[in-house]
């Protein structure tokens, strides 16, 4: 029966004896699909044919040393966005992004390190750093923007030191190009396209012209007289005589565009949003549309071309493409699904499946904890809402219209049901392999009772015009909610269906989920109600104010998702939770908490991410996690204002002497947590200020390669 989850008494004392031991921590979410991550890519750059870095929000920088089969995410210290990277080479680079944000690495990506541009005006660290171009290791120059000012900084000593540059009255700028020490251009605009031109290393710069043109993303010479510019709306302009002059070219497009790359003097593309693409064959006097049949909601970012002319491109929902053949094919290598998941289930600790709807349906399937996946859509296209498996080959999916089966493990799936109402069915539950629930639109309840050979039809009038979830508890006692509040059970095998009162009578209820006869959850887009009594009573629980699509509990544990992807946590059956540090802000529409404690959460763009509760992670030294790190990273102590006790976790990608300090607001070093050789893994330290009085502190983790401070507040 889904979502009914039996514990042996055995693990019921774990799962007691953790929670009594631990206070409730954040987890270590870990991306599934995309790979290697899912946020949202803005710049992309590659110094060589296999060394490639992109990034993007939350801090994100990945990289390949393969020329893009695989990629890697490496630990940039920091949650703000970033918007721009720059390399010099395979181990020298620069990535830029909000509040003035500007790091410099020079191993690869391993270290980062903070570089401090010109604080001149009131609002500089509000700047955000739209684009870097470094000619070689020691000149480079940053654009930065903030509301209707443009600046450009250079440095000629690799960073240590920057001069600020003028922008001849360019106010909107949001892209820079440079040719040599002497010779760049910079582009963009807001009322009309502006692009500003230096011949001597920024010392002076010229608005060559403002066009009543859309604004424009990027600019790129083909040489040194040759020049294009692309924005919005399919814009493009192009000059011969060295950006002097620009006159608007054919574009037949209307699709906005980021970048412009040529892949020699002739063949060139414009990349940006929606399922089109612009080329050009003869040097960008005249562009085409090419169609590649992709999904319009594709938007890509930055795109460049390697020496040996293959091309990457970098985008929205970490999508990541590349073209090894100069653009007549391309492949997306780090997704198995761009549809946004709906629904997720495990059959065991290994065998899961999950679902897409809200656009174009797929059907993915894992058999290595979700690791890998596959698809195993062929011809049904529509989208899927529910999924349900009785046993290790048969399953069930809700869809719209349609109920599918499989026999084979999904192997196959076929229909067993389709409606001539165009119904739309949401959810499906088993209570053995014959008796099955689906329910969907209009109140619609169908139920077989020979596993899906023949379905009776009924309307549940009570529940309103949609119902969204379905829960069986046992046999006879099933519950199910909907729109408008909508709350209902049966104790009949689903013949006869009572209304229960709901707190939020107007709120639209997403989920429902039972962990015994007495105990269930509803999730909602007012909040998360509770029941310990079979439904006879359902009470609104103190969860963060905010929507939820999905919750789940085993015992005391629970999750619950959100669209604007906030993960929230409860320990103790839901009296108190705890908002997770942000993983996300793709949406999150399936979750499913499986057998071996593993949590998995599906949503927008193919997103999947799992974790295990930090609580239930104990190894013999009872504080380390069980999956070796890909990077350091220095985790925010939790809870934070504490009293007097607080948890650090830490993440360590080899072994070493570590040393974990805490000093206060003067510098003056209070307590040393740790100052001993680890192995490489994930580390909870203890820390109690019982003794120190409330203030501010810092506390610093120190490997030889990675050095970090965070601030934590005792409050007493």
């Amino acid at each position: 029966m889904k979502n009914l989850i039996k514990m042996s008494a055995a693990f019921m004392i774990i799962i007691m004896f953790n929670a009594a031991v631990f206070s409730q921590l954040p987890d270590n979410w870990k991306w599934l699909n995309p790979n290697p991550q899912g946020n949202s890519l803005f710049a992309m750059d590659f110094p060589d044919n296999n060394n490639g870095y992109s990034v993007g929000a939350f801090g994100t920088i990945i990289k390949t040393s393969d020329a893009g089969n695989s990629w890697d995410q490496l630990n940039s210290n920091t949650q703000i966005t970033l918007l721009s990277v720059d390399f010099i080479n395979s181990n020298e680079g620069y990535a830029g992004g909000f509040n003035q944000l500007l790091k410099k690495t020079t191993d690869g990506g391993i270290v980062w390190t903070d570089i401090q541009l010109p604080r001149e005006g009131p609002f500089d660290s509000l700047f955000s750093i739209m684009d870097i171009e470094f000619v070689n290791s020691n000149t480079g120059f940053v654009l930065g923007f903030f509301q209707l000012e443009s600046k450009i900084w250079k440095t000629i000593d690799g960073g240590s030191t920057w001069t600020t540059q003028t922008t001849a009255g360019a106010n909107y700028l949001n892209t820079l190009l440079f040719l040599d020490e002497n010779n760049g251009y910079a582009a963009g605009g807001s009322l009309g396209s502006e692009i500003i031109k230096t011949t001597d290393g920024g010392s002076t710069w010229e608005l060559v012209q403002f066009y009543d043109y859309p604004a424009l993303s990027d600019i790129y010479f083909i040489n040194q007289t040759t020049g294009i510019a692309a924005g919005e709306s399919g814009c493009v302009l192009m000059s011969t005589n060295s950006g002097i002059n620009w006159v608007q070219t054919g574009s037949p497009s209307g699709m906005d565009v980021s970048t412009i790359l040529f892949i020699n003097a002739n063949t060139g593309f414009g990349i940006g949003s929606g399922n089109v693409f612009l080329k050009t064959v003869n040097g960008g006097v005249n562009w085409s549309e090419e169609n590649y049949g992709w999904s319009t909601y594709r938007s890509f970012m930055d795109a460049v071309v390697t020496p040996e002319g293959k091309i990457h491109a970098a985008g929205l929902y970490g999508i990541l493409m590349r073209s090894d053949n100069g653009g007549l094919n391309w492949e997306t290598p780090n997704t198995i699904t761009e549809n946004t998941l709906s629904e997720i289930e495990f059959i065991d600790n290994n065998t899961g499946y999950a679902v897409c709807g809200y656009g174009d349906g797929d059907i993915l399937k894992t058999t290595d904890a979700g690791e890998t996946w596959v698809s195993q859509i062929t011809t049904y296209h529509t989208p899927m809402y529910g999924i349900h498996f009785t046993d290790a080959e048969t399953g069930y999916i809700a869809g719209s219209i349609d109920i599918k089966k499989t026999t084979n493990g999904g192997t196959n799936w076929f229909n067993v049901y389709s409606s001539t109402q165009n119904e739309i069915f949401t959810d499906v539950d088993f209570t053995n392999s014959s008796t099955g629930y689906v329910i969907g639109s209009y109140g619609v309840l169908k139920k077989t009772t020979n596993a899906g050979e023949n379905w009776t039809s009924t309307s549940i009038t009570s529940s309103g015009s949609i119902l969204n979830s379905i829960c069986f508890v046992n046999e006879n006692t099933g519950y199910s909610v909907g729109d408008f509040g909508a709350i209902v059970k049966t104790t009949d095998a689903g013949v006869t269906w009572t209304s229960q009162i709901s707190p939020f009578t107007m709120a639209y209820l997403t989920s429902v989920d039972f962990t015994d006869e007495n105990t269930g959850y509803i999730s909602s887009g007012a909040g998360l109600l509770k029941t310990t009594n079979g439904g006879d009573e359902w009470l609104i629980m103190n969860a963060p104010t905010g929507g939820y699509y999905k919750v789940q509990f085993r015992n005391e544990f629970g999750y619950a998702v959100a669209s604007n992807g906030k993960i929230i946590k409860s320990i103790d059956a839901g009296i108190n939770w705890i908002e997770q540090p942000t993983v996300t802000n793709n949406g999150l529409y399936a979750l499913y908490f499986n057998s071996d404690n593993y949590v998995y959460a599906g949503g927008t763009r193919g997103t999947i991410i799992k974790t295990i509760p930090t609580e239930l992670i104990v190894t013999s030294s009872g504080n380390s996690y069980t999956e070796i790190p890909n990077s350091f990273k220095l985790n925010q102590n939790y809870p934070n204002p504490f009293n007097p006790t607080t948890k650090i976790n830490f993440e360590i990608p080899k072994s070493g002497l570590v040393t974990m300090k805490v000093y206060d607001i003067t510098g003056k070093l209070v307590d040393i947590l740790l100052n001993e050789n680890m192995n490489a893994g994930n580390f909870t330290l203890d820390f109690n200020g019982s003794n120190l009085s409330s203030g501010i502190y810092f506390y610093t983790l120190s490997t030889q390669d990675f050095t970090e401070t965070k601030r934590m507040i005792l409050l007493k």
